[in-house]
């Protein structure tokens, strides 16, 4: 089947139009399948609201202390949750050689501005960080 030459100028110039002007995604993002280390690196809400949530906390192994700057843990991809309507993303790491010792979960809303977290470590004890809701704490404890 042959196009005119004017469907063919207008199918280009709607072409050049979606290159040039891409129309945004209504799909959301995936928030399952995705790895802690890789989602730090590449996504600005969800780097600092971490380092906002860590930062100057006592009670933290070092590994997870360092895990923005050094990633130097063991992670499984991450796991979608529906809380109160919401799409999350729940993160779970640990350190190398020590899983079932020192742990962390990290649940982050899709957009990566809330987090919230619970490190369990043998020496140092079992910790919340950002104030969970009874929701929220139920995935971190899953």
């Amino acid at each position: 089947m042959r196009l005119s030459l004017g469907r063919q100028a207008a199918r280009a110039a709607l072409l050049l139009a979606t290159l040039t002007f891409p129309i945004p995604s209504t799909a959301a993002e995936p928030l399952s399948g995705k790895f802690l280390a890789d989602v730090i690196a590449t996504s600005e809400p969800h780097r600092d609201s971490l380092i906002a949530l860590l930062k100057g906390r006592r009670g933290l192994p070092s590994w997870v202390r360092n895990m923005v700057g050094q990633p130097r843990y063991v992670a499984l991809a991450s796991e979608r949750f529906d809380i109160a309507g919401q799409a999350m993303q729940r993160f779970r790491a640990c350190q190398p050689g020590r899983c079932d010792a020192s742990r962390i979960w990290v649940l982050y809303s899709a957009d990566g501005k809330r987090v919230v977290a619970r490190v369990a470590d043998e020496e140092l004890g079992e910790t919340l960080f950002g104030d969970p809701s009874v929701e929220e704490l139920q995935a971190l404890q899953r």
